[in-house]
């Protein structure tokens, strides 16, 4: 009886435990309903590299979806892909409503819904130089941009490029971005530019080219210049990758007319220089801070630089040389500092004018009386030419008549002896006849 009581006690205990351990279990399910992040895929501290042993990986059965990107031996052969269960995925064949897979001459960026959990591998030419990566959240950030900008300013601006929360170092992955830069207008009627159009303005890189200082270290560089109407803009970053796009707005700034305008006084004379005239706004720009470099292209092909160093007054004439009459091409750089204490470069590009022949009256009393007097010259010079040319054309008249008479003269003496010879062979022969 005892012995029956303890079993009953037993099973009585371990009911209870059992509906105590169940209530704990669902307890923790529910508060781990959030869905797990997608790098949990790795136990990894790097979180977003894809760590390869002999061409292998393995995927977290808690993952709903993955994106790998390899890299591979430049100009190889797609990968393949070898799941846990020994089939394999190509680029050309797999199922596509669960795998969208791009690829290039470089690399091989695939998504995956639903990936079967455990080991797979990876068959192909794989670089050894940069670790295959899991892409997550592609963010961009950017140094914020200065205020106020300028019309025409050229401005350098760097930005990190980040997978998930970690910033991207891998050297290769610039290959797989575009990186551009729109200046959108705000519309705000304030302002000139009220409903303008978007501009492409520029576009980055972290190829170790141009600007960018060193390829691959995730420093992300553009220079770009603002050739749009002054007014409010909103930066944006628009990242576009082969599976997907983003774009990043920052806050809104406000592009200023050009403090320093443009004009020409052209020559009236052709040993006068023609003057670029630049006004400066010195409520704007320090003019000590000023220095400026420029290329004149001429109309008849000359090609010359010039520079200024020291500028003391908002009005500064530069001489260009009278060369030609036509087209004249002035590109220009323009180094400054501003009242604010910022370094700016403004880039001017193609500023042209056209130089005409002075008309005559545009010409001094002098200039005038000089080119009259080379006129009635050319009049004296015309009219002298002519009178030769009708005396010449008299002689050669008369020679012409002189040969004439003289010919008709010897035709008509010719006739009379040829009469004579005749009239007397004739009387001749008459007195023969007689005999």
């Amino acid at each position: 009886m005892a012995r029956f009581v303890t079993t009953v006690l037993l099973g009585l205990l371990l009911t209870f435990s059992s509906q105590l351990l169940a209530q704990s279990d669902q307890g923790n399910a529910q508060n781990n309903s959030e869905p797990p992040a997608k790098l949990d895929v790795i136990n990894d501290p790097m979180a977003n590299r894809l760590p390869i042993e002999g061409q292998r990986f393995r995927i977290d059965d808690k993952i709903k979806q993955i994106t790998l990107l390899f890299f591979r031996e430049r100009g190889s052969a797609p990968l393949i892909l070898i799941k846990p269960d020994g089939s394999k995925w190509y680029e050309t064949r797999h199922p596509i409503e669960q795998v969208t897979w791009y690829t290039n001459e470089n690399f091989d960026m695939i998504r995956i819904k639903d990936p079967m959990p455990g080991p797979w591998q990876v068959a192909g030419r794989v670089d050894e130089q940069n670790e295959a990566v899991i892409v997550s959240d592609i963010k961009f950030k950017a140094k914020p941009l200065p205020s106020p900008l300028y019309e025409n300013e050229q401005i350098k601006v760097e930005g990190t490029l980040y997978n998930g929360d970690v910033p991207v170092e891998t050297a290769r992955f610039h290959e797989t971005v575009l990186l551009d830069v729109l200046f959108i207008s705000t519309n705000n009627s304030s302002f000139d530019n009220f409903g303008v159009a978007p501009k492409r303005v520029g576009q980055f890189s972290d190829d170790g080219k141009g600007y960018d200082e060193q390829a691959g270290d995730g420093v992300f560089t553009s220079r770009f210049k603002l050739t749009i109407p002054p007014g409010e803009y909103m930066p944006t970053y628009e990242l576009t990758t082969p599976l997907y796009d983003r774009s990043y707005e920052t806050s809104a700034v406000v592009v200023e007319p050009s403090p320093i305008t443009l004009s020409v006084k052209q020559a009236n004379r052709a040993e006068q220089d023609h003057q670029l005239i630049l006004t400066i706004d010195d409520g704007r720009v320090e003019l000590s801070s000023m220095a400026i470099n420029g290329t004149v292209d001429f109309p008849n092909g000359e090609k010359r630089d010039f520079s200024l160093t020291e500028v003391e007054t908002n009005t500064v004439n530069i001489p260009i040389a009278n060369l030609d009459f036509g087209r004249h091409l002035i590109d220009m750089t323009i180094f400054a500092t501003n009242k604010q204490g910022r370094e700016f470069e403004l880039v001017i590009d193609d500023y042209s004018f056209i130089s005409k022949r002075p008309d005559k009256n545009t010409l001094t009393k002098a200039e005038q009386f000089a080119a009259k007097r080379a006129a009635l010259e050319q009049q004296r010079i015309e009219k002298q030419r002519q009178i030769e040319e009708q005396e010449s054309q008299a002689v050669v008249n008369l020679i012409i008549i002189v040969a004439i008479n003289v010919i008709l003269v010897l035709l008509g003496v010719s006739a009379i002896w040829f009469r004579k010879r005749r009239t007397k062979s004739a009387a001749t022969d008459s007195h023969e006849k007689n005999d």
